[in-house]
């Protein structure tokens, strides 16, 4: 499993329109082709690893007001991460907002028949999700960066909106890349196909999950050597750094099992307690190294012995020198550096973070996000970090 999978209460709604009533619009097969592959890199369990009832795909648009209220439906009852995907055409109205163009839309009229992005702005503003993230494919699709941020005076209350994240295929003023007609049955559009495409390769020298921030200047950096329009992005609330994929450049994390590491993560006895059996384990046994505890033993074992410090608690001889052979075998300060780069979900609400903005519940070895009390809401005892 990618073991990105968004938290309880997620839910994507995938948006494509790939045929328009006005001859002034072509046709975009790709759009419906784009949301598939969406759909299946969201699916993908060594990728972003949602779920299947957490997806709805919208391919079938009657029109403008139809298509807001299906996105309200599934937007006001997200909980943990919203994703908001559209591929299709895009146009300016005589005002420069932007407008999706929906089947029946007319050039002429694009606010009145097509669907002007506010509208669905609105929706993702109201949803109760903590984080919220929109992919638009579409052309001038740069403009909605404008509606979700403070410069749009129209909407200037969403200034107080915290959790929104926004990557566009273009800028405000740039049309979106598409392949030529003849070679769009089997092919997404240029900016999904891309983005598809790096998030299967993975990117190297990246963590083994994958933030908003960590993939766009990759998928920049990767459209502009191309030589296709770039994208842009906006987030607020720091929803970028929220994980969207596992990197799949970077083999996955395996947690070490050695002897150590069963006996401190076992709950049920005083935190203390157990560490002074395995140092006393690891001492009978001539100091042998397959008794030290790495990855979340270590980090346990680590907080423990720094929030003794503070409280003025000695840690007795033994014990720290147990602490002080399992940091050389980790690999000291690099191997603790690295350790903290590691990504883990919270058990408070069920989002993952590095390490090194995490605690530690000693009873239950649950994580908790840094901003959690000192006690675990989940079992009531002591956290460290």
């Amino acid at each position: 499993m990618a073991d990105a999978a968004p938290p309880a209460g997620s839910h994507a709604v995938l948006i494509g329109v790939p045929e328009y009533d006005h001859p002034d619009f072509p046709p975009v097969p790709a759009a419906r082709n784009s949301v598939r592959a969406m759909s299946a890199l969201l699916r993908d369990p060594q990728v972003c690893g949602w779920q299947e009832q957490q997806i709805t795909v919208i391919d079938d648009v009657s029109s403008g007001p139809e298509l807001a209220g299906r996105v309200a439906d599934v937007a006001e009852k997200a909980t943990g991460t919203l994703l908001l995907y559209y591929s299709g055409h895009g146009m300016l109205s005589p005002a420069g907002d932007l407008c999706l163009v929906m089947p029946g839309t007319r050039p002429d009229r694009p606010t009145i028949t097509g669907l002007p992005w506010g509208n669905l702005a609105e929706a993702m503003r109201l949803s109760p999700a903590r984080s919220r993230i929109t992919v638009l494919d579409s052309c001038f699709a740069g403009r909605a960066i404008e509606v979700l941020t403070p410069e749009a005076q129209a909407l200037a209350d969403l200034a107080e909106v915290e959790g929104v994240y926004t990557l566009t295929a273009t800028t405000r003023n740039r049309t979106a890349h598409v392949p030529p007609l003849a070679e769009q049955r089997d092919r997404p559009t240029t900016f999904t196909g891309q983005l598809c495409d790096l998030l299967r390769a993975g990117i190297p020298g990246k963590p083994e999950y994958l933030t908003l921030n960590d993939i766009y200047p990759a998928l920049r950096a990767r459209l502009r050597a191309a030589g296709l329009p770039v994208p842009h992005q906006c987030g607020t609330g720091g929803v970028g750094q929220v994980v969207f994929a596992r990197n799949a450049a970077r083999p996955a994390f395996v947690e070490p099992v050695i002897s150590g590491n069963p006996v401190v993560l076992e709950p049920g006895t005083p935190f203390g307690s157990r560490l002074a059996e395995v140092a006393a384990a690891w001492a009978g046994r001539g100091r042998s190294k397959d008794w030290l505890v790495s990855g979340k033993a270590f980090f346990a074992v680590y907080l423990w012995s720094l929030a003794e410090k503070k409280l003025g608690h000695p840690v007795d001889p033994l014990t720290g020198a147990y602490i002080d052979a399992c940091y050389r075998a980790v690999g000291g300060s690099r191997g603790w550096s690295d350790l903290l780069w590691q990504r883990e979900r919270c058990a408070c609400h069920g989002e993952r973070w590095k390490t090194e903005n995490l605690n530690i519940c000693l009873d239950c070895l649950r994580y908790q996000c840094m901003y959690v009390d000192r006690t675990c809401g989940a079992c009531g005892g002591r956290v460290v970090g």
